[in-house]
């Protein structure tokens, strides 16, 4: 009886180490998965990227490495970031924290900036003291700068398909010496437009600029025969080719 009980006890404890060896197993398992993911994140992660406020009149471009740094993983600013969003004087390194936020950290590895991705190579930034902000790769910013002469012609203001509010030209014109147009609006206007008043209109880098009695409007361009007003609305105002 004896002898039967220690053997019952040796097989009970057989039993219990397979089966912790199986759980510590999955759970290496799992943990080689999850170190697989991480990796492939931050492997996509690497390379130049570029953070920018709505308009687009203050950016900083910044290049994303895997050697380590204070906090996380390299980070490299371009001169005048710091100047364009002063909080990016504290960064040291970037990483991914909670719900695969991207982080820009300081040295102790706290979050500066945080960054949800949007779509595909586009993150988007919760509202702070310098409001909504975007950071993209350099790569999809490199698209093909459109020329005054590919913008001249007839356009139409609107904020339904459809249903213009204006139809103006974008004439080439010169309004001065510089490489500034003139607009000629259709008669017929909503408006709203009619009190901006359109008169003249530019290429400013990558944005199209109507000039008018009311002040300026920015467009920036969706694909090249829609360009919509910025910073964007809930109420946005499209610029269509006709």
């Amino acid at each position: 009886m004896t002898l039967w009980r220690c053997h019952a006890s040796v097989g009970a404890m057989v039993r219990s180490v397979a089966v912790l060896a199986a759980f510590a197993l999955a759970f290496s398992a799992g943990a080689a998965r999850t170190e697989g993911v991480a990796s492939e994140a931050v492997q996509g992660m690497i390379g130049g990227w570029e953070i920018s406020n709505v308009d687009r009149d203050r950016r900083c471009p910044l290049t994303f490495g895997i050697e380590p740094a204070p906090g996380g993983f390299k980070v490299e600013l371009d001169a005048g970031c710091d100047a364009a969003f002063p909080a990016l004087k504290r960064v040291a390194s970037w990483g991914f924290g909670p719900k695969d936020r991207l982080q820009l950290r300081d040295a102790s590895g706290a979050a500066v900036m945080e960054f949800s991705e949007v779509e595909s190579g586009m993150f988007e930034s919760e509202r702070g003291p310098d409001g909504l902000l975007f950071m993209q790769t350099q790569a999809a910013l490199k698209v093909e700068v459109r020329s005054a002469e590919q913008m001249v012609g007839d356009w139409a203001l609107l904020r339904e398909a459809d249903k213009p509010l204006c139809r103006l030209i974008l004439s080439d014109s010169r309004a001065d010496a510089g490489d500034t147009y003139r607009v000629v609006v259709r008669p017929g206007c909503d408006k709203t437009i009619a009190a901006f008043g359109p008169s003249t209109w530019r290429l400013d880098r990558d944005h199209l600029i109507l000039v008018g009695r009311a002040g300026i409007w920015r467009f920036s361009e969706s694909d090249a025969a829609v360009w919509e007003r910025v910073p964007l609305s809930v109420e946005p105002l499209l610029l269509v080719r006709q």
